[in-house]
């Protein structure tokens, strides 16, 4: 009896080391493939908030994009300076884990030949300060395809943006719009927006059993000199879900177009 309980406590202990993936370590070199994210142990959405902060990350937005997801969105000297959609990054917390966007693997996506593996290296120890330990994940891509990436030949690549918005009030439509999240003003002078969509339009979410990836929300659009652009949804999803099957990609067909008018919506 105490050999099989001494057995099943290894076992449930070893199954546990095996789905927390590989612990992050920063000082090592670059990987062949990235994770897509990092998970930390379950904390409250309070606690994370608070260890945030301490850690130097302002808190731009707290959003629930489906049911048991919670979202906040954070941002540092580091990530503003980018001047990019890397100015933002996304906290997922729930009952299981907290999760983050990995600068590492976006920064590789987003800046192309202008990312150099481990810049982002500021970022990542404030996380690991504010969180502890962090593991790799399921989601993943190779490091050196990033920079070109695109779900299959023809889609999208990171450079593809639809014009969502044009005019010299963009800005003007935004306050006191519930349909905006945040909006960072960025060293530049362009600004980043991030968008709250339409509740039935973050049920692609659940179409994929991808819940447990809900910060890749809120969604964001970029005002520059009196335009408004936002990553193509075919490719922002795909990049920020590369296990998505093309079976898994047509069951949400439809996201990117109501993406797209969701946001659209906000600069009406």
């Amino acid at each position: 009896m105490k050999f099989t309980k001494m057995a099943l406590a290894f076992l449930l202990a070893f199954s546990t080391l095996q789905a927390e993936g590989t612990k992050l370590d920063i000082s090592a070199p670059a990987p062949e493939v990235l994770s897509t994210y990092y998970a930390a142990k379950a904390q409250s959405t309070e606690k994370v908030e608070s260890k945030l902060k301490a850690n130097g990350f302002s808190i731009l937005a707290t959003t629930t994009p489906v049911k048991g997801s919670t979202v906040i969105t954070v941002t540092n000297d580091e990530l503003k300076a980018t001047n990019t959609w890397l100015a933002t990054l996304n906290v997922l917390v729930n009952e299981k884990e907290v999760r983050i966007q990995n600068p590492s693997y976006f920064g590789a996506a987003y800046l192309q030949d202008k990312y150099t593996y481990g810049q982002f290296s500021g970022t990542l120890k404030s996380f690991q300060k504010a969180l502890g330990d962090l593991y790799t994940v399921e989601d993943e891509f190779k490091l050196l395809k990033l920079p070109h990436y695109q779900f299959m030949m023809g889609m999208a690549h990171v450079e593809d943006t639809i014009e969502v918005g044009e005019g010299e009030d963009l800005e003007t439509k935004l306050k006191e719009n519930k349909y905006v999240a945040y909006t960072l003003k960025l060293p530049n002078g362009s600004t980043l927006v991030g968008h709250n969509l339409r509740s039935r339009t973050n049920k692609f979410l659940l179409k994929i059993d991808a819940a447990h990836n809900a910060h890749i929300l809120p969604y964001r659009s970029m005002i520059k000199e009196g335009k408004a652009v936002m990553l193509d949804p075919k490719y922002y999803l795909a990049v920020s879900l590369p296990l998505l099957s093309m079976t898994e990609f047509m069951k949400i067909a439809s996201a990117p177009g109501n993406i797209e008018k969701d946001i659209k919506r906000t600069y009406k």
